[in-house]
């Protein structure tokens, strides 16, 4: 399994609620039509301040993680909308290749 990795930082309250609406209504319902994907989360630090977050979305293979839109592998798509909205957000991604897990994330994809 494969886990793309991205962090930003929302800043306030009210802007991480609104992130997390977004990826809700149509950024993870777009990743979850793509071959491969296996899920995703956002997840805010604990005992952070101002709201840092991370996005990680987990993928079958290092071919599926890959159906994004930037200009190289590694580039994070940050849609205008998104990018006037956070404080401040990393331009590359990380992938990282799991190497053991356990519990849910030891399941295999039961698709196809």
């Amino acid at each position: 399994m494969i886990i793309r990795w991205w962090r930003a930082v929302a800043g306030t309250d009210e802007v991480l609620q609104q992130y997390a609406d977004h990826l809700e209504r149509t950024t993870f319902r777009e990743m979850a039509e793509l071959p491969g994907h296996l899920g995703a989360t956002l997840s805010t630090k604990v005992e952070g301040e101002n709201n840092e977050l991370v996005v990680a979305s987990f993928w079958k293979d290092l071919e599926s993680a890959g159906h994004f839109e930037g200009a190289s592998f590694d580039d994070a798509v940050v849609k205008p909308s998104t990018q006037k909205l956070l404080a401040s957000f990393d331009l590359k991604v990380e992938y990282f290749e799991t190497v053991v897990a356990t519990g849910i994330l030891a399941e295999k994809d039961p698709r196809p």
